[in-house]
Protein backbone atom coordinates (compact mmCIF):
# COMPACT_ATOMS: atom_id res chain seq x y z
CA UNK A 1 0.00 0.00 0.00
CA UNK A 2 1.36 3.26 -0.78
CA UNK A 3 2.06 5.84 1.56
CA UNK A 4 0.51 9.46 1.90
CA UNK A 5 2.60 11.92 0.75
CA UNK A 6 3.70 13.88 3.88
CA UNK A 7 2.65 17.97 4.23
CA UNK A 8 4.87 20.24 4.72
CA UNK A 9 5.41 20.99 8.73
CA UNK A 10 4.07 24.96 8.69
CA UNK A 11 4.54 24.70 12.56
CA UNK A 12 7.17 24.71 14.87
CA UNK A 13 7.82 20.52 16.26
CA UNK A 14 6.56 21.77 19.62
CA UNK A 15 3.40 23.47 18.29
CA UNK A 16 2.50 19.76 16.10
CA UNK A 17 1.67 18.50 19.77
CA UNK A 18 -1.87 18.52 21.42
CA UNK A 19 -0.38 20.54 24.63
CA UNK A 20 1.95 22.54 22.68
CA UNK A 21 -1.09 23.64 20.49
CA UNK A 22 -3.30 24.18 24.09
CA UNK A 23 -0.60 25.65 25.82
CA UNK A 24 -0.34 28.43 22.51
CA UNK A 25 -3.97 28.82 22.72
CA UNK A 26 -4.37 29.80 26.33
CA UNK A 27 -1.04 32.09 25.73
CA UNK A 28 -2.45 34.00 23.31
CA UNK A 29 -5.42 34.63 24.69
CA UNK A 30 -4.06 35.52 28.01
CA UNK A 31 -1.73 38.38 26.16
CA UNK A 32 -4.41 39.58 23.98
CA UNK A 33 -6.50 40.05 27.37
CA UNK A 34 -3.93 41.39 29.13
CA UNK A 35 -2.37 44.10 26.32
CA UNK A 36 -6.21 45.33 25.91
CA UNK A 37 -6.91 45.12 29.53
CA UNK A 38 -4.25 47.31 30.01
CA UNK A 39 -4.79 49.46 27.03
CA UNK A 40 -8.27 50.10 27.84
CA UNK A 41 -6.84 51.08 31.77
CA UNK A 42 -4.27 53.15 30.27
CA UNK A 43 -6.95 55.13 28.51
CA UNK A 44 -9.14 55.26 31.76
CA UNK A 45 -5.88 56.13 33.39
CA UNK A 46 -5.30 59.02 31.11
CA UNK A 47 -9.13 60.03 31.49
CA UNK A 48 -8.31 60.52 35.57
CA UNK A 49 -5.12 61.80 35.42
CA UNK A 50 -5.74 65.09 33.02
CA UNK A 51 -8.92 65.68 35.55
CA UNK A 52 -6.52 64.96 38.61
CA UNK A 53 -4.10 67.18 37.39
CA UNK A 54 -6.48 70.36 36.92
CA UNK A 55 -7.76 69.75 40.06
CA UNK A 56 -4.00 69.46 41.30
CA UNK A 57 -3.08 72.24 39.21
CA UNK A 58 -5.58 75.04 41.21
CA UNK A 59 -4.47 72.90 44.52
CA UNK A 60 -1.17 73.92 43.81
CA UNK A 61 -1.48 77.13 42.59
CA UNK A 62 -4.39 78.09 45.37
CA UNK A 63 -1.94 76.32 48.18
CA UNK A 64 1.49 78.46 46.21
CA UNK A 65 -0.28 81.85 46.48
CA UNK A 66 -1.62 81.23 50.00
CA UNK A 67 1.73 80.40 51.52
CA UNK A 68 3.27 83.68 49.31
CA UNK A 69 1.11 86.29 50.36
CA UNK A 70 2.37 87.18 53.52
CA UNK A 71 5.97 85.44 53.37
CA UNK A 72 9.33 86.98 53.97
CA UNK A 73 11.90 87.18 51.39
CA UNK A 74 13.51 84.43 52.75
CA UNK A 75 10.31 82.52 53.39
CA UNK A 76 9.37 82.93 50.01
CA UNK A 77 12.65 81.53 48.53
CA UNK A 78 11.95 78.24 50.94
CA UNK A 79 8.18 78.04 49.39
CA UNK A 80 9.50 78.27 45.76
CA UNK A 81 11.98 75.84 46.22
CA UNK A 82 9.64 72.84 47.77
CA UNK A 83 6.99 73.47 44.99
CA UNK A 84 9.72 73.53 42.52
CA UNK A 85 10.90 70.43 43.08
CA UNK A 86 7.96 68.73 40.74
CA UNK A 87 9.48 70.61 37.85
CA UNK A 88 7.25 73.49 37.57
CA UNK A 89 9.06 77.14 37.16
CA UNK A 90 7.98 79.70 39.32
CA UNK A 91 9.06 83.12 40.43
CA UNK A 92 7.91 86.02 42.19
CA UNK A 93 8.18 89.40 39.95
CA UNK A 94 7.37 93.31 40.28
CA UNK A 95 5.42 92.46 36.83
CA UNK A 96 3.64 89.78 35.28
CA UNK A 97 4.97 87.51 32.85
CA UNK A 98 1.61 87.31 31.35
CA UNK A 99 -0.56 90.59 29.44
CA UNK A 100 -3.61 90.41 29.88
CA UNK A 101 -5.60 87.11 29.43
CA UNK A 102 -8.84 89.05 27.56
CA UNK A 103 -10.35 87.91 24.78
CA UNK A 104 -9.33 84.11 25.89
CA UNK A 105 -7.37 82.69 23.15
CA UNK A 106 -8.35 78.66 24.66
CA UNK A 107 -11.31 77.48 26.08
CA UNK A 108 -8.74 75.63 28.99
CA UNK A 109 -7.81 79.52 30.30
CA UNK A 110 -11.27 80.28 30.64
CA UNK A 111 -12.03 77.37 32.73
CA UNK A 112 -8.75 77.50 35.01
CA UNK A 113 -9.33 81.43 35.48
CA UNK A 114 -12.94 80.98 36.48
CA UNK A 115 -11.85 77.86 38.71
CA UNK A 116 -8.79 80.00 40.36
CA UNK A 117 -11.19 83.11 41.11
CA UNK A 118 -12.94 81.28 42.97
CA UNK A 119 -10.62 79.28 44.43
CA UNK A 120 -8.69 82.62 45.43
CA UNK A 121 -11.46 84.87 45.94
CA UNK A 122 -10.28 87.53 43.26
CA UNK A 123 -12.89 89.96 42.50
CA UNK A 124 -10.29 91.82 40.34
CA UNK A 125 -10.46 89.63 36.89
CA UNK A 126 -6.80 91.22 35.93
CA UNK A 127 -5.32 90.23 39.16
CA UNK A 128 -5.14 86.52 37.27
CA UNK A 129 -3.77 85.73 33.88
CA UNK A 130 -3.47 82.72 32.78
CA UNK A 131 -1.79 81.60 29.14
CA UNK A 132 -2.57 77.47 27.48
CA UNK A 133 0.75 77.35 25.12
CA UNK A 134 0.17 75.14 22.32
CA UNK A 135 1.99 72.74 20.17
CA UNK A 136 1.82 75.29 16.92
CA UNK A 137 2.78 72.23 15.10
CA UNK A 138 -0.59 70.30 15.04
CA UNK A 139 -1.79 72.79 12.72
CA UNK A 140 -5.07 74.12 13.61
CA UNK A 141 -4.84 75.31 17.22
CA UNK A 142 -7.50 78.15 17.28
CA UNK A 143 -10.03 77.37 20.31
CA UNK A 144 -13.34 77.86 21.30
CA UNK A 145 -13.56 81.01 22.68
CA UNK A 146 -16.50 81.15 24.99
CA UNK A 147 -18.09 84.14 26.52
CA UNK A 148 -16.23 85.25 29.77
CA UNK A 149 -17.69 84.38 33.31
CA UNK A 150 -19.61 86.61 35.19
CA UNK A 151 -17.33 87.67 37.95
CA UNK A 152 -17.41 85.29 40.91
CA UNK A 153 -18.33 86.36 44.25
CA UNK A 154 -14.69 85.60 46.62
CA UNK A 155 -17.22 83.32 48.85
CA UNK A 156 -17.40 81.07 46.11
CA UNK A 157 -14.31 79.03 47.38
CA UNK A 158 -13.83 75.11 47.04
CA UNK A 159 -13.05 72.72 49.87
CA UNK A 160 -10.17 71.21 49.01
CA UNK A 161 -7.64 71.88 51.63
CA UNK A 162 -5.06 74.70 51.35
CA UNK A 163 -1.90 75.66 53.90
CA UNK A 164 -1.80 79.03 55.08
CA UNK A 165 1.22 80.64 55.96
CA UNK A 166 1.71 79.02 59.58
CA UNK A 167 1.35 75.89 58.13
CA UNK A 168 -2.44 75.53 58.88
CA UNK A 169 -4.69 73.74 56.12
CA UNK A 170 -8.04 75.65 55.41
CA UNK A 171 -11.33 74.51 54.00
CA UNK A 172 -12.89 76.04 50.80
CA UNK A 173 -16.12 75.04 49.37
CA UNK A 174 -15.60 72.93 45.92
CA UNK A 175 -14.93 74.80 43.45
CA UNK A 176 -18.07 74.56 40.22
CA UNK A 177 -16.49 73.41 36.92
CA UNK A 178 -17.61 75.90 34.29
CA UNK A 179 -20.72 76.10 32.81
CA UNK A 180 -19.55 76.54 29.55
CA UNK A 181 -17.21 73.03 29.69
CA UNK A 182 -17.97 69.95 31.41
CA UNK A 183 -14.80 67.24 32.48
CA UNK A 184 -15.24 65.36 29.34
CA UNK A 185 -15.19 68.62 26.92
CA UNK A 186 -12.18 69.49 29.04
CA UNK A 187 -10.20 66.62 27.98
CA UNK A 188 -11.00 66.65 24.74
CA UNK A 189 -10.18 70.62 23.95
CA UNK A 190 -6.80 69.64 25.56
CA UNK A 191 -5.84 66.97 23.60
CA UNK A 192 -7.26 68.67 19.91
CA UNK A 193 -4.77 71.47 20.59
CA UNK A 194 -2.03 69.57 21.82
CA UNK A 195 -1.22 71.51 25.18
CA UNK A 196 2.05 71.62 26.28
CA UNK A 197 2.28 73.73 29.30
CA UNK A 198 0.07 76.00 31.31
CA UNK A 199 1.48 79.33 32.38
CA UNK A 200 -0.33 80.81 35.74
CA UNK A 201 0.36 84.92 37.63
CA UNK A 202 -1.39 85.98 40.08
CA UNK A 203 -0.87 89.12 42.19
CA UNK A 204 -0.13 89.24 45.96
CA UNK A 205 -1.53 91.44 48.34
CA UNK A 206 1.58 93.51 48.19
CA UNK A 207 1.90 94.00 44.55
CA UNK A 208 4.41 91.44 43.40
CA UNK A 209 3.22 89.05 40.82
CA UNK A 210 3.72 85.32 41.14
CA UNK A 211 4.24 83.23 37.91
CA UNK A 212 4.11 79.61 37.99
CA UNK A 213 4.27 77.25 34.87
CA UNK A 214 3.55 74.15 34.54
CA UNK A 215 3.91 71.12 31.81
CA UNK A 216 1.94 67.92 34.23
CA UNK A 217 -1.13 68.67 32.26
CA UNK A 218 -1.52 66.11 29.71
CA UNK A 219 1.00 63.51 30.79
CA UNK A 220 -0.10 60.56 31.82
CA UNK A 221 2.10 58.81 34.53
CA UNK A 222 4.31 55.99 33.93
CA UNK A 223 3.42 52.29 34.38
CA UNK A 224 3.94 51.84 38.19
CA UNK A 225 6.33 48.88 38.88
CA UNK A 226 3.90 46.80 41.13
CA UNK A 227 1.33 47.52 38.03
CA UNK A 228 3.99 45.36 35.80
CA UNK A 229 4.55 43.44 38.26
CA UNK A 230 0.85 42.39 38.68
CA UNK A 231 0.33 42.02 35.04
CA UNK A 232 3.87 39.71 34.44
CA UNK A 233 2.54 37.49 37.51
CA UNK A 234 -1.06 37.39 35.50
CA UNK A 235 0.70 36.01 32.51
CA UNK A 236 2.63 33.68 34.35
CA UNK A 237 -0.31 32.22 36.38
CA UNK A 238 -1.82 31.97 32.97
CA UNK A 239 1.09 30.21 31.59
CA UNK A 240 1.41 27.71 34.72
CA UNK A 241 -2.45 26.97 34.29
CA UNK A 242 -2.62 26.49 31.14
CA UNK A 243 0.59 24.26 31.00
CA UNK A 244 -1.03 22.12 33.70
CA UNK A 245 -4.48 21.84 31.55
CA UNK A 246 -2.40 21.34 28.60
CA UNK A 247 -0.54 18.45 30.09
CA UNK A 248 -3.01 17.03 31.90
CA UNK A 249 -5.32 16.80 28.52
CA UNK A 250 -2.47 15.63 26.23
CA UNK A 251 -0.96 12.79 28.78
CA UNK A 252 -4.54 10.85 28.52
CA UNK A 253 -4.39 11.52 24.82
CA UNK A 254 -0.78 9.92 24.51
CA UNK A 255 -1.84 6.90 26.96
CA UNK A 256 -4.49 6.26 24.66
CA UNK A 257 -2.37 6.82 21.43
CA UNK A 258 0.28 4.04 23.19
CA UNK A 259 -2.08 1.77 24.12
CA UNK A 260 -4.37 1.64 20.41
CA UNK A 261 -0.04 1.27 19.14
CA UNK A 262 0.82 -1.39 21.10
CA UNK A 263 -2.07 -3.42 20.57
CA UNK A 264 -2.23 -2.70 16.96
CA UNK A 265 1.56 -4.61 16.80
CA UNK A 266 -0.08 -7.63 18.81
CA UNK A 267 1.11 -7.10 22.49
CA UNK A 268 -1.92 -7.37 25.00
CA UNK A 269 -1.62 -3.72 27.00
CA UNK A 270 -3.47 -3.73 30.14
CA UNK A 271 -6.95 -1.64 30.10
CA UNK A 272 -6.72 1.71 30.34
CA UNK A 273 -7.47 4.19 33.01
CA UNK A 274 -10.49 6.02 31.74
CA UNK A 275 -8.90 10.13 32.60
CA UNK A 276 -8.83 13.33 31.16
CA UNK A 277 -12.01 15.52 29.49
CA UNK A 278 -15.08 13.42 28.87
CA UNK A 279 -14.75 13.16 25.43
CA UNK A 280 -10.99 11.49 25.78
CA UNK A 281 -12.69 9.21 28.73
CA UNK A 282 -15.23 8.21 26.19
CA UNK A 283 -13.15 7.10 23.68
CA UNK A 284 -10.90 5.13 26.46
CA UNK A 285 -14.14 3.48 27.30
CA UNK A 286 -14.58 2.32 23.73
CA UNK A 287 -10.96 1.00 23.37
CA UNK A 288 -11.07 -0.48 26.17
CA UNK A 289 -14.59 -2.49 25.06
CA UNK A 290 -12.88 -3.23 21.68
CA UNK A 291 -10.07 -4.86 23.09
CA UNK A 292 -11.87 -7.02 25.35
CA UNK A 293 -14.31 -8.44 22.82
CA UNK A 294 -11.21 -8.41 20.19
CA UNK A 295 -9.40 -10.74 22.55
CA UNK A 296 -12.31 -12.40 23.49
CA UNK A 297 -13.13 -13.48 20.13
CA UNK A 298 -9.69 -14.30 19.18
CA UNK A 299 -9.30 -16.58 22.33
CA UNK A 300 -13.03 -18.31 21.65
CA UNK A 301 -11.80 -18.88 17.88
CA UNK A 302 -8.39 -20.27 19.22
CA UNK A 303 -9.37 -22.51 21.32
CA UNK A 304 -12.62 -23.55 19.18
CA UNK A 305 -9.63 -24.77 16.75
CA UNK A 306 -7.46 -26.26 19.27
CA UNK A 307 -10.90 -28.28 20.40
CA UNK A 308 -11.85 -29.24 16.87
CA UNK A 309 -8.42 -30.37 16.09
CA UNK A 310 -8.36 -32.51 19.06
CA UNK A 311 -11.41 -33.97 18.74
CA UNK A 312 -10.54 -34.99 14.89
CA UNK A 313 -7.21 -37.11 16.19
CA UNK A 314 -9.81 -39.41 17.63
CA UNK A 315 -11.82 -40.46 14.34
CA UNK A 316 -8.14 -40.83 12.54
CA UNK A 317 -6.66 -42.94 14.96
CA UNK A 318 -9.91 -45.32 14.26
CA UNK A 319 -9.34 -44.67 10.55
CA UNK A 320 -5.81 -45.53 10.84
CA UNK A 321 -6.28 -49.01 12.75
CA UNK A 322 -9.06 -49.85 10.42
CA UNK A 323 -7.01 -48.95 7.32
CA UNK A 324 -4.16 -51.80 8.66
CA UNK A 325 -7.25 -54.60 7.62
CA UNK A 326 -7.27 -53.45 4.33
CA UNK A 327 -5.97 -56.49 2.27
CA UNK A 328 -4.98 -54.72 -0.96
CA UNK A 329 -1.65 -53.48 -0.35
CA UNK A 330 -1.57 -50.36 -2.68
CA UNK A 331 -5.07 -48.98 -1.07
CA UNK A 332 -3.40 -49.46 2.07
CA UNK A 333 -0.60 -47.93 1.66
CA UNK A 334 -2.61 -44.56 0.24
CA UNK A 335 -5.39 -44.61 2.81
CA UNK A 336 -2.37 -44.35 5.51
CA UNK A 337 -0.77 -41.41 3.33
CA UNK A 338 -3.95 -40.08 3.14
CA UNK A 339 -4.15 -40.03 7.40
CA UNK A 340 -0.96 -39.22 7.60
CA UNK A 341 -1.62 -35.79 5.71
CA UNK A 342 -4.53 -35.08 7.62
CA UNK A 343 -2.58 -35.53 10.88
CA UNK A 344 0.09 -33.31 9.73
CA UNK A 345 -2.60 -30.73 9.20
CA UNK A 346 -4.23 -30.58 12.87
CA UNK A 347 -1.16 -30.47 13.95
CA UNK A 348 -0.13 -27.71 12.25
CA UNK A 349 -3.63 -26.15 12.91
CA UNK A 350 -3.58 -26.87 16.68
CA UNK A 351 0.21 -25.47 16.83
CA UNK A 352 -1.42 -22.74 15.39
CA UNK A 353 -4.01 -22.29 17.72
CA UNK A 354 -1.91 -22.99 20.75
CA UNK A 355 0.52 -20.41 19.82
CA UNK A 356 -2.33 -17.66 19.28
CA UNK A 357 -3.86 -18.60 22.56
CA UNK A 358 -0.61 -18.63 24.55
CA UNK A 359 -0.59 -15.08 24.42
CA UNK A 360 3.03 -14.50 24.61
CA UNK A 361 4.16 -10.64 25.49
CA UNK A 362 6.25 -8.98 23.54
CA UNK A 363 9.41 -7.76 25.16
CA UNK A 364 13.30 -6.19 23.61
CA UNK A 365 14.84 -9.05 21.73
CA UNK A 366 18.20 -9.57 19.47
CA UNK A 367 16.70 -9.91 16.10
CA UNK A 368 20.18 -10.66 14.58
CA UNK A 369 21.18 -13.22 17.32
CA UNK A 370 17.87 -15.08 16.73
CA UNK A 371 17.70 -15.43 13.09
CA UNK A 372 21.61 -16.33 12.99
CA UNK A 373 20.59 -19.13 15.51
CA UNK A 374 17.87 -20.58 13.14
CA UNK A 375 20.99 -20.12 9.93
CA UNK A 376 22.87 -22.47 12.33
CA UNK A 377 19.74 -24.94 13.08
CA UNK A 378 19.46 -25.35 9.27
CA UNK A 379 22.92 -25.70 8.71
CA UNK A 380 23.38 -28.26 11.59
CA UNK A 381 20.49 -30.24 8.86
CA UNK A 382 22.40 -29.91 5.72
CA UNK A 383 20.84 -27.10 4.24
CA UNK A 384 23.13 -24.11 2.40
CA UNK A 385 21.75 -21.33 4.41
CA UNK A 386 24.40 -18.17 4.66
CA UNK A 387 23.71 -15.36 6.64
CA UNK A 388 24.45 -11.50 6.29
CA UNK A 389 23.70 -8.83 8.93
CA UNK A 390 24.83 -7.52 11.81
CA UNK A 391 26.01 -9.24 14.90
CA UNK A 392 23.49 -7.24 16.74
CA UNK A 393 20.31 -5.95 15.80
CA UNK A 394 17.58 -5.50 18.87
CA UNK A 395 14.29 -5.42 17.73
CA UNK A 396 10.79 -5.30 20.36
CA UNK A 397 8.54 -8.38 19.13
CA UNK A 398 7.06 -12.02 20.56
CA UNK A 399 10.74 -14.12 19.88
CA UNK A 400 8.81 -17.38 20.07
CA UNK A 401 6.09 -17.10 17.44
CA UNK A 402 8.59 -14.91 15.40
CA UNK A 403 10.90 -17.74 15.45
CA UNK A 404 8.52 -19.74 14.11
CA UNK A 405 7.38 -17.57 11.39
CA UNK A 406 10.62 -17.27 10.44
CA UNK A 407 11.54 -20.56 10.50
CA UNK A 408 8.66 -22.04 8.66
CA UNK A 409 10.00 -19.38 5.96
CA UNK A 410 13.72 -20.66 6.05
CA UNK A 411 12.00 -24.31 5.36
CA UNK A 412 10.37 -23.52 2.61
CA UNK A 413 13.55 -21.57 0.63
CA UNK A 414 15.72 -24.51 1.64
CA UNK A 415 13.30 -26.60 0.57
CA UNK A 416 12.01 -25.22 -2.95
CA UNK A 417 14.93 -23.40 -3.69
CA UNK A 418 17.56 -24.62 -2.74
CA UNK A 419 20.73 -22.18 -1.62
CA UNK A 420 19.41 -19.57 0.48
CA UNK A 421 21.02 -16.09 1.92
CA UNK A 422 19.01 -14.72 5.17
CA UNK A 423 20.14 -10.70 5.45
CA UNK A 424 18.66 -8.69 8.05
CA UNK A 425 19.12 -5.00 8.21
CA UNK A 426 18.21 -1.94 10.14
CA UNK A 427 16.20 0.60 7.86
CA UNK A 428 14.98 4.33 8.96
CA UNK A 429 11.59 3.23 11.15
CA UNK A 430 11.96 -0.44 10.88
CA UNK A 431 13.76 -3.59 10.76
CA UNK A 432 14.28 -5.84 7.60
CA UNK A 433 14.86 -9.68 7.06
CA UNK A 434 15.03 -10.67 3.87
CA UNK A 435 15.39 -14.78 2.74
CA UNK A 436 16.17 -14.97 -0.84
CA UNK A 437 16.41 -18.68 -2.78
CA UNK A 438 17.58 -19.31 -5.81
CA UNK A 439 14.31 -21.67 -6.61
CA UNK A 440 11.77 -21.41 -9.32
CA UNK A 441 10.13 -18.49 -8.16
CA UNK A 442 6.07 -18.46 -7.81
CA UNK A 443 4.17 -16.83 -10.64
CA UNK A 444 2.56 -13.63 -9.74
CA UNK A 445 -0.95 -14.59 -10.56
CA UNK A 446 -0.16 -16.72 -7.72
CA UNK A 447 1.80 -14.90 -5.18
CA UNK A 448 -1.16 -13.81 -3.25
CA UNK A 449 -3.16 -16.81 -3.33
CA UNK A 450 -0.03 -18.68 -1.87
CA UNK A 451 -1.12 -17.01 1.66
CA UNK A 452 -4.17 -18.66 1.73
CA UNK A 453 -4.73 -21.60 4.60
CA UNK A 454 -4.36 -25.16 2.88
CA UNK A 455 -3.41 -23.76 -0.42
CA UNK A 456 -0.62 -25.17 -2.12
CA UNK A 457 0.89 -24.67 -5.56
CA UNK A 458 0.87 -27.85 -8.56
CA UNK A 459 4.02 -27.33 -9.29
CA UNK A 460 7.51 -28.18 -7.32
CA UNK A 461 5.52 -27.22 -4.33
CA UNK A 462 2.63 -29.63 -4.70
CA UNK A 463 1.47 -32.57 -2.12
CA UNK A 464 3.87 -34.92 -2.82
CA UNK A 465 6.52 -33.00 -1.60
CA UNK A 466 4.55 -32.16 1.51
CA UNK A 467 3.68 -29.29 3.31
CA UNK A 468 0.44 -28.69 4.89
CA UNK A 469 -0.06 -25.13 2.85
CA UNK A 470 -0.32 -23.51 6.47
CA UNK A 471 3.37 -21.82 7.01
CA UNK A 472 2.95 -18.84 5.35
CA UNK A 473 -0.33 -18.06 6.60
CA UNK A 474 1.11 -19.01 9.84
CA UNK A 475 4.05 -16.91 9.13
CA UNK A 476 2.07 -14.01 7.63
CA UNK A 477 -0.38 -13.61 10.62
CA UNK A 478 2.38 -13.94 12.83
CA UNK A 479 4.11 -10.39 11.29
CA UNK A 480 1.17 -8.84 11.51
CA UNK A 481 0.26 -9.66 14.40
CA UNK A 482 3.66 -7.28 15.14
CA UNK A 483 2.25 -4.84 13.08
CA UNK A 484 4.87 -6.03 10.07
CA UNK A 485 4.79 -6.73 6.28
CA UNK A 486 5.61 -9.35 4.53
CA UNK A 487 5.81 -9.94 0.94
CA UNK A 488 7.09 -11.93 -1.87
CA UNK A 489 8.27 -10.90 -4.96
CA UNK A 490 9.76 -12.86 -7.86
CA UNK A 491 14.01 -11.64 -8.14
CA UNK A 492 14.97 -10.60 -11.39
CA UNK A 493 18.17 -12.30 -11.40
CA UNK A 494 15.64 -15.98 -10.34
CA UNK A 495 14.20 -17.04 -7.03
CA UNK A 496 12.38 -15.89 -5.07
CA UNK A 497 12.56 -13.28 -2.30
CA UNK A 498 10.70 -12.92 0.70
CA UNK A 499 11.04 -9.44 2.91
CA UNK A 500 9.50 -9.06 6.41
CA UNK A 501 9.61 -5.71 7.62
CA UNK A 502 9.02 -4.82 11.12
CA UNK A 503 8.03 -1.35 12.47
CA UNK A 504 10.32 -0.13 14.91
CA UNK A 505 8.77 0.16 18.43
CA UNK A 506 9.56 1.68 21.83
CA UNK A 507 12.11 -0.05 23.71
Amino acid sequence: MARPPCRRRLLPAHLDTLAGRILALLIGMSLVLILGGGLILQDERKDRFEERNLAYLIDDVTTLVWLLQDASTDERARVIERFSRTGDQIDVTAAPSLGLNWPWRHAVEHVIHHKLRSALGIEDRESLRVRVEIDERRGDTEAKRPEPPPDVHPSHQDNRPTAGIDGRLQDREETQPSPSMDPRQLRENIRTHDVKAIVICARLRDGDWVNFRTTRIDQPPPWAGKTLQLLGLLLVAAIGTGLFIARKTARSMADLAEAAHRFGHGEDPPRLREHGPREVRETIRAINQMQERLHKHIQDRSRLLAAVSHDLRTPITILRLRAEYIDDTDMREKTLATLEEMEAILSATLGFARDEAADEAARSTDLAALVQTLVDDHVDLGGEVAYEGPERLVARCRPVSLKRAISNLIDNAVKYGGRVRVTVREEPGSRVIQIDDAGPGIPDAQIEKVFEPFFRLEASRSRETGGTGLGLAVARTIVHAHGGMLRLTNRPEGGLRVSIRLPEQEK
